[in-house]
């Protein structure tokens, strides 16, 4: 029996522990943000026992009377931000039954924006048609976020999301994960797509989005992902206010979906082998030559003979020295 006792206090505890608490983000503190359309808010903090809520228009005069009041009884533990107050009066709202005016929240018209994403250029391709292989993601832009602050919202949890967005294939397929590479590959992962995003920053990227291989192959070799027009669609429910616009904007400026991206077929190009030309290259004719009608000797080179003497005959030696003698003779005389 108290075995049993026992059990049964883990297993409780073991509840509260795991269970994440409920509507934790609806109990504001005061001056907390809030958004047109949020229902069953517990501002009784920021009340602090006052039941008069009062509006000024930004930068009127805090001492002159309020533009619009509104009186809180018996609800400030279940508080609607109704549109039909609201709408056109965002900003402060203070507390005004009694002095001083102390702030109870601040109203914020929604602001959501889907878009689908180039993740290669960072750049908006919503409604367009891209390369099979180009990288993409989804990019939520909004102000939502704010409601996820422990300052704010002091039992926020971080599994309380109320994002929602889901993707569909060509064939009208949800797509609940996807795949990293081709079927069979040892590196290949099977990844959740990213369909409860808790936002806390905006923009917000479907982060593991450039991971998907669009070309994936399965254990059959067919393509996984077909060629065609995918599409997103996201949806948000923040304390109930997705029965308060119904996707309108006319409360604030909300493009949720649908938003599509296009695939081309992916596009396989044949190598081409350039074979050599059979036509013979073209001629170039070559210098024509003509011979020279004016043939030039070639110049020969003179050498000079050596000049030699012949011996003379003895006689005329002898009468040449006869001679010489007497004209040697002659000179002495005369």
């Amino acid at each position: 029996m108290l075995s049993s006792r026992i059990c049964l206090v883990f297993l409780l505890l073991a509840f509260f522990i795991l269970v994440p608490s409920q509507a934790s983000l609806a109990k504001i503190a005061a001056g907390a943000p809030v958004f047109i359309g949020e229902q069953n808010l517990d501002i009784s903090s920021g009340l602090n026992g006052h039941s008069v809520i009062g509006w000024w228009p930004a930068g009127a005069d805090l001492t002159t009377p309020p533009a619009l009041t509104v009186t809180v009884t018996d609800n400030s533990r279940s508080f609607f931000v109704d549109p039909a107050i609201f709408n056109g009066h965002t900003g402060t709202w203070y507390s005004h039954d009694a002095k001083p005016d102390i702030p109870v929240f601040v109203v914020y018209q929604p602001q959501i924006n889907l878009s689908v994403w180039n993740a290669d250029t960072n750049s908006d391709i919503t409604g367009q048609s891209v390369p099979f292989d180009t990288n993409i993601t989804y990019r939520i832009d909004t102000n939502l976020y704010l409601a996820y602050n422990y300052t704010y919202r002091p039992k926020f949890n971080p599994t309380d999301g109320f994002f929602s967005v889901t993707m569909t294939s060509p064939t009208g397929a949800n797509l609940p994960t996807f795949m990293t590479g081709n079927s069979g590959n040892p590196n290949t992962q099977i990844l959740p797509f990213d369909s409860d995003p808790i936002i806390q920053s905006s923009p917000y990227y479907w982060s593991t989005g450039p991971q998907w291989y669009h070309q994936a192959k399965g254990p059959d070799g067919n393509p996984i992902y077909p060629a065609g027009t995918y599409t997103f669609v996201a949806s948000q429910n923040l304390n109930g206010m997705s029965s308060s616009y119904n996707g309108s904007a006319a409360i604030g400026t909300v493009t949720t979906g649908p938003q599509t991206v296009t695939f081309q077929p992916l596009v396989y190009s044949t190598p081409t082998t350039v074979l050599p030309s059979l036509t013979a290259p073209p001629q170039t004719s070559a210098p024509v030559i003509t011979p020279s009608l004016v043939t030039t000797a070639p110049t020969a080179t003179v050498v000079p003979k050596k000049t030699t003497y012949s011996p003379l005959p003895e006689y005329l030696t002898l009468a040449g020295l006869g001679i010489a003698g007497m004209v040697a003779v002659l000179r002495r005389k005369y």
